[in-house]
């Protein structure tokens, strides 16, 4: 093949790329400039009662195909709902002797890390922390919590870090919620006298 030839094959490629492109762009003006003169339908018009028609076809098929054998698999739904504190019961009190000693095992548990750990900045916040059946700290809920970013980022790294470090000390029994306050307040300035 020689260069001219070339030249002209990519010269053809070319102009037949454009012809394509003009006739696909050419095609959606002409039936928005003209469709509504020959009685077509806008295309930028939605038919809100064509689209119901065509649903309402699709679900009669599919009905009259589990009608005839080719049922569909049963779909099957599981939520892992836990259980968390009722609104209108207290959580921070337990309910035996049992849980009120897993309640001060956690609680001892929150003071030495909370001894050990400094915050950088003043905030107040309500967490609910579920004591789970083996002894473990499951989850926490965050009730209320007021303070800067850089309190709650502490928060959530020392709750996270409770969590992971709490080897299930507090012993077996029945799950429970403990309610914890945490409030680091700034310290009050003495007065000269």
């Amino acid at each position: 093949m020689t260069e001219s030839e070339a030249n002209r094959s990519r010269f053809g490629r070319v102009a037949l790329s454009f012809f394509l492109a003009l006739c696909l762009h050419a095609v959606p003006v002409w039936l928005v400039l003209f469709g509504p003169l020959y009685g077509l339908p806008n295309v930028l018009e939605l038919s809100l009662d064509t689209i119901n028609m065509y649903r309402e076809r699709i679900f009669r098929e599919r009905a009259a195909q589990d009608v005839s054998g080719q049922a569909a698999l049963p779909l099957h739904i599981s939520v892992d709902v836990r259980p968390g504190p009722d609104i209108g019961k207290r959580v921070s009190k337990p309910r035996s002797e049992a849980d009120l000693r897993r309640a001060r095992d956690v609680q001892r548990a929150i003071r030495r890390l909370w001894e050990r750990m400094s915050p950088d900045s003043t905030g107040y916040a309500l967490v609910s922390l579920s004591v789970m059946e083996n002894g473990r700290i499951g989850e926490f809920v965050v009730n209320r919590v007021s303070g800067d970013e850089e309190f709650q980022a502490f928060l959530l790294t020392f709750l996270s870090t409770l969590k992971s470090t709490y080897g299930g000390f507090a012993g077996p029994g029945e799950p429970l919620w403990i309610e914890c306050e945490f409030v680091i307040q700034p310290l009050a300035s003495k007065r000269a006298s």
